[in-house]
């Protein structure tokens, strides 16, 4: 296993969730709205207010014009390139985003457009890469397409019951793209996934439910799940 230190980013689907994150510790966020949809493009305020007051967080903005399927029209791929030059002005650190083709593949054109109007910043390809065709032909794809990381479970339904597949993945990884661990992580699996995938990184929202209801990410769930990977 590498000997970088474990990187926890925590799904943040608002400011309230992201200001609980900080508070846990944590040191990286990605930051959404409408989590109840899987997540869609955040607010330019939330993103600069967050920059702001948070100099040193590392804030991977996701965009996602829409619910449902990653299959981009054109006049959606412009709503998103329009939407990253916005994010990157307002203080993003990366971009998560990501498109297929109608038969389940990695939309190449689109990815390169999303890519090259991220000014540089690193690229995550989001879970879509969960419903591709053929994960191993995909994940070479966005190799060659020069994506920094792919947020997957290794199309299971959590993480943890994707380990085999992520652990292939890992390896087929091979240092050029960092494989992002994400779905159902928490404090009981986080450092488990870490260990037998070979990963150094997960992705959870930590959360809990509040006294109203709401779900959020919870400071406390950020600290155990830091202290689980940390131990």
């Amino acid at each position: 296993m590498s000997m970088l230190k474990p990187m926890l980013e925590v799904c943040c689907g608002s400011l309230s969730s992201a200001l609980r994150a900080v508070e846990g510790g944590a040191e990286r966020i990605e930051l959404c709205s409408a989590l109840s949809l899987d997540g869609l493009t955040p607010s330019v305020g939330t993103i600069r207010l967050l920059r702001e007051r948070f100099p040193q967080l590392r804030i991977h903005v996701l965009i996602r014009p829409r619910e449902g399927d990653f299959v981009y029209t054109e006049d959606e791929l412009q709503v998103m390139e329009t939407d990253i030059r916005e994010a990157v002005a307002a203080g993003a650190t990366a971009i998560v985003a990501g498109a297929l083709t109608p038969s389940g593949e990695i939309d190449e054109a689109a990815t390169r457009r999303l890519i090259a109007a991220s000014s540089g910043l690193p690229f995550t390809f989001h879970r879509a890469f969960d419903v591709v065709s053929d994960q191993t032909i995909a994940l070479q794809r966005l190799i060659d397409l020069g994506v920094t990381r792919v947020l997957t479970s290794g199309g299971a339904p959590t993480a943890e019951a994707g380990i085999a597949q992520l652990q292939r993945l890992v390896q087929q990884a091979a240092g050029r793209i960092v494989i992002l661990a994400g779905g159902g992580v928490n404090r009981h699996n986080a450092s488990a996934i870490l260990k037998e995938t070979g990963t150094t990184e997960v992705h959870g929202s930590c959360s809990a439910t509040l006294p109203n209801g709401l779900r959020e990410t919870s400071a406390d769930e950020v600290r155990a799940v830091l202290s689980a990977i940390n131990g």
